[in-house]
């Protein structure tokens, strides 16, 4: 290694100070155009990676979102689950308290039919004592009016 710095050193002293100058400024220009292409190697890198990232950013955010919609419908589900629970409850009392008031109301118009029968017997033996009693009277009255006559 010690050779080929000291064969440079020896090829820029070999030199006049124009070729040297111009040596040096090629040189110079190599290395900012080696940096500009390193540059740009960098910044194409770093663009190709931040789209990659972007792109993946995206699927990420749709795999986000649909992992997030997938809890939410399950909370809905079990919301929704508990309050036909609920619903299935209410109605089922109201059921029991609407057949309660039939079975009360039933029991009244079976009642209502007992005292309607015992009524309209009572009435119908009323009416055959009366015909009975006008059957025995009619006769004396009868007499008595015409009989006198």
């Amino acid at each position: 290694m010690g050779k080929k710095g000291k064969g440079k050193g020896n090829k820029l002293a070999k030199m006049s100070e124009e070729e040297r100058a111009r040596y040096l400024q090629m040189r110079a220009d190599m290395e900012e155009e080696t940096r500009r292409r390193k540059m740009q190697l960098i910044a194409l890198y770093m663009k190709n990676k931040l789209k990659r990232e972007d792109a993946f950013c995206r699927l990420n955010m749709a795999k986000i979102n649909q992992e997030w919609r997938s809890i939410l419908r399950q909370v809905k589900i079990q919301d929704l689950r508990s309050e036909i629970v609920d619903v299935e409850l209410f109605f089922k009392e109201a059921l029991k308290r609407k057949d309660q008031v039939i079975q009360r109301l039933i029991g009244d118009i079976n009642s209502t039919e007992d005292m309607y029968a015992n009524l309209q017997q009572s009435h119908m033996e009323n009416i055959d004592r009366i015909i009975e009693h006008i059957a025995i009277l009619l006769p004396i009255v009868t007499l008595r009016l015409f009989g006198s006559g």
